[in-house]
């Protein structure tokens, strides 16, 4: 398992994740946790490699995208919060935040009984380079080299990699590589998730009102929800009197 942990030393770090409250709900009802084709993101640079065609030594053109669509991810944050991540994943200030750590979460998903897991489950930090460089990377790179071995891990470490747009979002991936293109249905991959052992801490944002935040939280635990449930402080002062 430790072999499929991309660029990750201290395996005991916090991560973190918004969903919206729809969302949220589903995972709560479901025990499931959804992971998504990475053309769904909005980045047209997601899964560069993959995206691009092979070329044979006829120079024929071989579309990748049978091997591009047998991958999946979701996308989580070594940041607890900040006022540009509640903007940009909770535009209707509806966000549930969600924490657990590398360890607890990965180890999870990762299916001892399966002989075909070391090709399935990555987890990796993102790398952030510039437009220039993947450009220059792809320039002198071959489907080869990348699926020598059969491992799968050279293309899971491309997919954890974005241009310095967004190195703003410290982001961390969760991958899966559906190896039999069995699994997988209308660009998303549905995994059991024993949210209530994995996750610590639901935080909801913190642009609702105390009255909004107390029929969240009273939603959530009708639902089942046992996970402890805060209100993030981002935005609550108290100003102390200033005496005259």
């Amino acid at each position: 398992m430790e072999r499929n942990i991309i660029d990750i030393k201290d395996t005991d770090q916090d991560i973190y994740r918004i969903f919206t409250l729809n969302r949220f709900k589903e995972l709560v009802s479901t025990n499931r946790l959804v992971l998504v084709y990475p053309s769904k993101w909005d980045d047209p640079f997601e899964n560069f490699f993959l995206n691009s065609n092979a070329v044979n030594s006829n120079n024929e053109l071989i579309s990748l995208k049978s091997i591009a669509n047998s991958w999946y991810g979701q996308c989580w944050t070594f940041n607890s919060e900040s006022d540009a991540l509640w903007r940009i994943y909770s535009p209707n200030k509806d966000g549930i935040r969600v924490k657990t750590n590398i360890n607890k979460i990965f180890s999870h998903l990762w299916d001892n009984s399966n002989d075909l897991s070391r090709l399935i489950y990555f987890i990796g930090k993102v790398t952030y380079k510039k437009r220039s460089e993947i450009e220059e990377y792809m320039k002198h790179i071959t489907f080869t080299e990348i699926a020598m071995g059969g491992q799968n891990i050279n293309f899971a470490k491309l997919l954890c990699v974005k241009r310095p747009e967004f190195s703003h979002e410290n982001e961390v991936r969760i991958l899966i590589n559906d190896v039999d293109n069995k699994i997988g249905k209308n660009g998303c991959y549905s995994v059991v998730f024993d949210y209530i052992n994995v996750i610590e801490e639901v935080c909801v944002d913190p642009r609702v009102t105390e009255d909004e935040f107390e029929d969240i939280k009273n939603e959530l635990i009708i639902q089942g929800c046992t996970v402890p449930i805060i209100q993030s402080d981002l935005y609550k002062i108290e100003l102390t009197p200033i005496p005259l």
